[in-house]
């Protein structure tokens, strides 16, 4: 058996907008090679309280905030699930526009 590791300390963040609790992980270039080539502009998005749910996604892309997208890479279609893909959508777009004003400070 083969490991691979990689340690790369990132500034993980917490974010709830309008009732959905969103982790964000940064993804950075190094560990590219873990979660298939997406890098530096990826964030790991984890839904709190939702087991199985956490896709890489690039924020800056407007395709990552399409719902039926979501639904789907989010696996939202299942029922007893506290967010629907137009509420994560949405709260993507507000977490979205604090990152682009993270930068310009």
């Amino acid at each position: 058996m083969t490991v691979t590791k990689q340690a790369v300390h990132v500034g993980v963040r917490f974010y709830r907008v309008d009732g959905v609790e969103l982790v964000l992980v940064p993804l950075m270039h190094e560990v590219a090679s873990f979660t298939r080539s997406a890098g530096d502009g990826y964030f790991l998005v984890a839904l709190m309280g939702e087991p199985g749910t956490a896709y890489p996604l690039d924020l800056r892309s407007p395709a990552s905030y399409e719902p039926a997208y979501l639904e789907k890479k989010f696996k939202l279609d299942r029922r007893g699930y506290a967010y629907s893909p137009e509420e994560l959508a949405a709260a993507l777009q507000e977490v979205a526009a604090d990152l682009d004003e993270e930068e310009v400070d």
